[in-house]
């Protein structure tokens, strides 16, 4: 009975800080994550049984990607966009503006599906998310019973732990042992989907905040990310624009996702590392003209 109780205030703590992520973040960073048990009728995997090999190899190839390209490569990398695009933002995104280590371990997990594919991450067990008080945009309850950190460091140890080293990277070993697709190019992915969001998350969170995150997540060789080398050290670069109207640079992969290898083979990622500066900054007025 204690520790249901206690349970409850760790849950309505971070309902509260999630609720005013909702006023404070753009959508996407809380549409992604959900703390409550979906209800029923919604489907829903856990993340293990989502990574079975035998009913994994089976998606990738049925989707559409595959039929237009006859490459598993190309269709894995496409689907782990999705998988890194589902897992990473908001819960990276928790941490630096509020300080919220949530448990992102496969074990803790379980994607929330909308016509088979993910639309959400839900988090089954919330007792073991760390809170860093410094970056809490609320005051923590008297007695608080969850688990608080005292350091950046301890924060980023306990969401990288699960994150990366117990989610992103059994999830990886497992797709490149079953389709061969290089282990770069989906720690590119994870890349992708998250370097982007400091910049955007900088109007409303602590400049020291996302400069500390950003450069322990990729300017590092060595960091709490992974034991060893960070594999998402060096994985972009910045290119200058030099196009008035545009900003001075932006960030380009240094490894393709293989996007611009589907058939008919007439598009590319803007921060495709194969595109040429003036059709970087093609696409990129276009889709300034698209957006307005």
């Amino acid at each position: 009975m204690i520790q249901q109780i206690a349970n409850t205030e760790v849950l309505n703590f971070l309902q509260e800080i999630y609720n005013l992520a909702q006023t404070h973040l753009d959508n996407f960073y809380t549409d992604c994550i959900i703390l409550t048990q979906p209800p029923d009728g919604v489907e829903v995997i856990s993340l293990n049984d989502y990574l079975q090999p035998d009913r994994l190899l089976p998606q990738i190839k049925a989707g559409e990607v595959y039929q237009k390209s006859q490459d598993i490569r190309i269709a894995a990398s496409i689907w782990n966009k999705i998988y890194s695009w589902k897992t990473l933002p908001g819960v990276l995104a928790l941490m630096t503006w509020a300080g919220v280590g949530l448990d992102a371990r496969l074990d803790n997990v379980s994607f929330v599906l909308e016509d088979g594919e993910p639309k959400a991450i839900w988090f089954h067990d919330l007792s073991g998310t760390v809170i860093y008080p410094k970056r809490s945009p609320i005051p923590l309850p008297q007695d608080y019973p969850g688990k608080i950190v005292n350091s950046t460091e301890a924060l980023h140890q306990n969401v990288f732990t699960g994150l990366f080293q117990h989610n992103l990277a059994p999830m990886i070993e497992c797709v490149h042992r079953l389709t061969k697709l290089s282990k770069k190019t989906m720690w590119g992915n994870a890349v992708n989907a998250s370097e982007g969001q400091f910049a955007e998350l900088s109007p409303c969170t602590s400049p020291d905040a996302i400069k500390t995150d950003y450069s322990v997540l990729y300017e590092q060789p060595c960091s709490a990310v992974m034991p060893g080398r960070n594999p998402l050290y060096n994985l972009v670069r910045t290119e200058q624009l030099n196009e008035p109207g545009l900003p001075a640079t932006t960030t380009v992969r240094l490894t393709c996702c293989l996007y611009a290898f589907i058939p008919p083979y007439d598009e590319k990622c803007t921060n495709c590392p194969l595109m040429q500066p003036q059709e970087r900054i093609a696409q990129i007025k276009k889709y300034m003209i698209e957006a307005e």
